[in-house]
């Protein structure tokens, strides 16, 4: 099986429960700031575009993800907030064509002692709530981009370094390892970056969880995400998960 690893590390911030989801609130002040186009992993197709806006420009945070057909169509939203958490934000994440939600919640306004993950699955109306303990370094969704930022001397110094991501799909976290690599394993048209490679971290998560890694690729001189190939974090229209490729560009 394979894993619902990163909602796309980028992708893209308001505090909304299960019920109120289906309208992420629009942040007026954010304007666009990035796009990913999603590739079939052998880019002979595009699947989407993910439309990234960002309440700062400076701080480089996506704050809310339109999530868009090759023919513009809105099929998907997603919400950030990092008030709390700048690794481990509050999302709340709602695909349009089937109804499933992904929220998270800090419950005090400083991190720990736990995270709230509420899900509504793409094949079924029973919502599953559930807490995890919160520990420094936990990664949920697009905090991954933060995280890397956070960590950037060690990673680029060729230094393996762990830690937990929440795996919504899995209503569990699972540790992973974030490690240097060859920019060949990167399908990008650059050697001005550095390519990661995302793995499981313990052997008996490794049986059942997924199957193949995931690679990042970042700019060397800006730090700003390049490329993503792995699972993607939304279904085909026929509810089956999916590998993608995706090329970001920034505006």
């Amino acid at each position: 099986m394979q894993t619902r690893l990163l909602s796309v590390i980028v992708a893209g911030a308001c505090w909304l429960n299960v019920a109120n989801a289906a309208e992420p609130a629009a942040e007026p002040a954010a304007e666009p700031w990035a796009i990913g186009t999603v590739w079939s992993t052998d880019q002979s197709q595009v699947l989407y575009r993910e439309v990234h806006f960002a309440g700062s420009t400076d701080r480089e945070l996506t704050t809310r993800v339109e999530y868009r057909r090759d023919n513009d169509e809105l099929f998907a939203e997603k919400t950030i907030d990092y008030s709390v958490s700048v690794t481990a934000p509050a999302i709340s994440q709602i695909d349009y064509r089937n109804d499933a939600r992904i929220v998270t919640r800090h419950p005090n306004p400083e991190p720990g002692p736990v995270v709230e993950l509420e899900v509504r699955p793409h094949d079924s109306d029973d919502v599953q709530i559930d807490t995890f303990d919160y520990e420094e370094g936990l990664i949920i969704d697009a905090g991954f981009d933060p995280f890397v930022r956070q960590h950037w001397d060690r990673l680029t110094d060729g230094r393996r370094i762990t830690t937990d991501f929440l795996v919504p799909a899995r209503m569990d976290t699972v540790h992973i390892s974030i490690s240097k690599t060859g920019n060949e394993d990167c399908n990008f048209p650059s050697q001005n970056m550095h390519c990661f490679v995302v793995k499981p971290a313990g052997f008996l998560r490794v049986v059942s969880w997924f199957v193949d890694p995931i690679f990042v690729a970042y700019d060397n001189d800006s730090r700003r995400l390049l490329m993503f190939e792995g699972i993607s974090n939304f279904r085909d229209d026929a509810g089956e998960p999916r590998n993608a490729l995706i090329h970001f560009e920034y505006l």
